[in-house]
């Protein structure tokens, strides 16, 4: 018996000194709820009685709230939050934080969701030794019955999908801007996206320039810039995606952007599409079909509800892949939107997206977030395929290219006009830094 006891002991602690940080769990966890990441945001007030149908017809389930909104002129003040998960007893101080966003189709949904795995992702990342947070974000979309038809315009649409841009880009900034507190790494923090959370994620790292800014959200009332609240002087972008079943809204937004992304999708996909095209395209069918009482006793005997355009997984890859940019995929055939509960799907994506954040942890920075001017425009424009760069204005700048290992594989210095050969570099992802600007993360596929 002691020595079965013995042999088990020793079992137990080999086991346990094999337990690496980042890929097994090793922790407890402990959560701190209700964290303010952004106080006194505008929000909208006024509720549809499209949301009080829903809810009392339990057509979603049981308390699950839709947001839908008479109007965009009636507003409130909001403080917007987050449930920060921790590993416990853990002493390290330079962490990597992985925030979470739920789906929801932008009107429903929370951070203490367990369907789409929000609380599953944050409790199992905090147990293998990252800090993870679930962040909440604006949800509603302003509806309007006319005629006895309840519509949803893609417009309006497309400006409840921007608040959730501003949210998230605030969201990374209080992080970064309190990695001492928090015991973070500022250069290493992770957006895991579901749905609605995966188009936002994407569009965090995508779109970085108040020129990106789609003209539909500076229409009255203004929503003002990416930035426009929260903690200012810290960049608000992540330094690697998860997309889980998302979108963006223009690919041209891309660019250069060589941000590590790992795309997972469902080829059936109806909800976001896989390829291109409107999401949500079957909701007005479904409204009619499950709340014919609700609309009835709302005056609404139609729905017509519009969305944006949105590109998916299968045109972001095929961008990324000609870019020569280093990125991952997870492509179904056959699954629809949200496949966790298809045979032993939640196992295999968490499993995929587990790997994924554990590999970034591997890597060396290959950047160090300071204060930035988020204002002031990039003197730094890219060439053809990448194989040059120039200076729009400056003398003698200088400036270092960077591998993803961090090391140094080019330097120099460069004025306004000159070009800068970037052809002797061998296919891979880089990261420019020149004196003064922010860092460019470019590929090369040659």
């Amino acid at each position: 018996m002691k020595k079965l006891m013995l042999a088990l002991l020793l079992i137990f602690v080999a086991n346990a000194f094999c337990a690496e940080r980042y890929k097994d769990r090793m922790f407890d966890v402990s959560v701190e709820k209700d964290v303010v990441y952004s106080s006194d945001v505008s929000h909208l007030k006024a509720l549809s009685p499209i949301s009080t149908a829903l809810l009392a017809y339990s057509i979603l389930g049981d308390g699950m709230s839709v947001y839908l909104y008479d109007n965009e002129t009636e507003l409130t003040k909001v403080n917007l939050r987050m449930d920060i998960y921790s590993p416990k007893k853990d002493d390290e101080k330079k962490r990597p934080a992985v925030l979470v966003m739920h789906g929801g189709a932008f009107a429903a949904g929370g951070k203490n969701d367990y369907d789409q795995q929000t609380v599953t992702y944050c409790d199992s990342l905090a147990a293998r030794g990252f800090v993870a947070a679930a962040v909440e974000y604006r949800l509603g979309i302003t509806a309007t019955i006319v005629n006895k038809t309840f519509s949803i315009d893609s417009l309006n649409f497309s400006r409840t999908v921007y608040r959730g841009i501003q949210d998230v880009r605030a969201a990374v900034r209080y992080v970064r801007a309190n990695a001492d507190k928090l015991g973070v790494d500022p250069d290493r923090i992770y957006l895991v996206g579901n749905s609605a959370g995966g188009i936002l994620s994407l569009e965090n790292i995508y779109m970085d320039q108040d020129s990106e800014i789609p003209p539909v959200a500076k229409t009255a009332p203004d929503l003002g810039g990416l930035d426009a609240y929260g903690v200012q002087g810290v960049s608000a972008e992540a330094n690697a995606v998860v997309a889980l079943w998302g979108a963006v809204h223009d690919i041209n937004v891309i660019g250069d952007d060589a941000t590590p992304v790992l795309l997972v999708h469902g080829k059936a996909d109806s909800t976001v599409l896989f390829k291109t095209g409107r999401p949500l395209g079957n909701i007005a069918v479904v409204l009619e079909n499950l709340m014919p009482s609700a609309a009835a006793a709302i005056g609404a005997y139609a729905f017509d509800v519009n969305t944006p355009t949105l590109y998916g997984s299968f045109v972001i890859d095929s961008l990324l892949t000609e870019k020569g940019v280093e990125h991952e995929t997870y492509f179904v055939d056959g699954m629809p939107h949200e496949f966790y509960n298809y045979d032993d799907f939640d196992v295999k994506v968490q499993k995929k997206v587990f790997d994924f954040l554990y590999a970034q942890t591997q890597k060396s920075a290959t950047t160090t977030v300071r204060a930035v001017a988020l204002s002031k425009a990039s003197r730094v424009r890219m060439g053809a395929g990448n194989m040059n760069f120039t200076l729009s204005s400056g003398n003698a700048a200088p400036y270092a290219v960077m591998d993803l290992r961090g090391r140094k594989v080019m330097q120099g210095s460069v004025s306004a006009g000159e070009v800068v050969d970037l052809s002797s570099l061998g296919k891979g992802v880089y990261v420019l830094n020149v004196r003064g600007e922010r860092p460019v993360r470019f590929g090369l596929s040659k």
